[in-house]
């Protein structure tokens, strides 16, 4: 991966990069990069970019105070959204891009948080959240933050997550 770039980044670039998420993350939806990056200017959220070539090719975001609760009250930070596209899939870069993230939260706290969805798409990153040692909270499926209770009828979509923690 010698053409690899991993870069934080700054509120400076925060023009710039919401312009590139509104084109390559977010479908020409500046709104939903807005509040991607509503956080970032004043510290509460930070975003590591990484390049191929050039490219945008993936990313990693950190919350630093949770919307859950429980890592509220334990002062343990969301790795909130990890995406790498799929040309550049297979290549180790979701394991960079978490090495990034794991180090900075590691500065900040001894626990990283993060969430995984149930469907099929999400069987990549459950197995990568494994081998990386993120453990279930113990609290089972939820729906975002809630527990979902046994006979309970879902719909299964981006919603229906499990929430994990590892020791850094």
């Amino acid at each position: 991966m010698d053409t690899l770039q991993i870069t934080w980044i700054t509120p400076h670039d925060l023009e710039w990069v919401i312009e590139l998420f509104t084109r390559y993350v977010y479908d020409m939806n500046a709104d939903k990069a807005y509040t991607h990056f509503a956080d970032h200017g004043d510290g509460r959220g930070a975003t590591c970019l990484a390049r191929m070539h050039g490219e945008l090719a993936g990313f990693v975001t950190i919350r630093w105070q949770s919307h859950h609760a429980l890592f509220r009250r334990d002062n343990i930070p969301l790795i909130h959204h990890l995406e790498v596209f799929p040309a550049f899939r297979r290549q180790g870069l979701a394991s960079c891009l978490m090495d990034e993230a794991e180090k900075l939260i590691a500065t900040r706290a001894n626990k990283a948080g993060i969430t995984v969805g149930l469907f099929d798409a999400y069987g990549p990153a459950q197995r990568l959240y494994a081998k990386r040692g993120y453990i279930p909270d113990g609290r089972g499926a939820c729906k975002r933050h809630e527990p979902l209770r046994q006979g309970e009828i879902i719909t299964i979509d981006h919603d229906i997550l499990i929430w994990m923690t590892k020791d850094l």
